[in-house]
């Protein structure tokens, strides 16, 4: 091979090792679960979706609740507008929808729809709490309502 080639080829192999595909967001959230043995928290959104919006600024902004997604989870953040394939890749039927899921990454449940604040931190005591191992989401909040 002549050293043009040689260069050429070399090149060309050390941009494709320096920048490897890249996951979507969900699952390279889930391999950080997996690694700091922490639960997930998928929050699926589009940007034009004005329930999206108002669970952002209501919700999801909240000093309490923000701080605890980063403390005691791995907060993901799924935009359908940038990656349309993971609605259909995680059964994401409406927009928001938030999804639990053990650091193994197993789907505890999947919430639909705009969640209030005060259901939103019973909800991440449910997770933090891992009652999900003992009863439903619904009757962990039918019980501690």
């Amino acid at each position: 091979m002549k050293t043009g080639y040689k260069t050429l080829f070399l090149v060309f192999a050390l941009f494709f090792c320096a920048f490897p595909a890249h996951a979507d967001p969900v699952t390279d959230g889930l391999k950080r679960a997996r690694a700091q043995e922490k639960a997930a928290v998928i929050y699926f959104y589009s940007q034009y979706c004005p329930y999206c919006d108002a669970m952002d600024s209501n919700v999801l902004n909240d000093n309490v609740i923000s701080a605890s997604l980063k403390k005691d989870f791995v907060y993901i953040r799924a935009d359908i507008d940038k990656s349309p394939g993971l609605a259909r890749k995680y059964q994401i039927r409406g927009y928001p929808t938030t999804v639990l899921t053990e650091s193994s990454g197993r789907i505890i449940v999947k919430i639909p729809g705009y969640i209030p604040k005060k259901d939103f931190q019973r909800i991440l005591s449910y997770l933090k709490g891992k009652h999900y191992k003992t009863m439903t989401l619904g009757d962990f909040l039918r019980d501690s309502g």
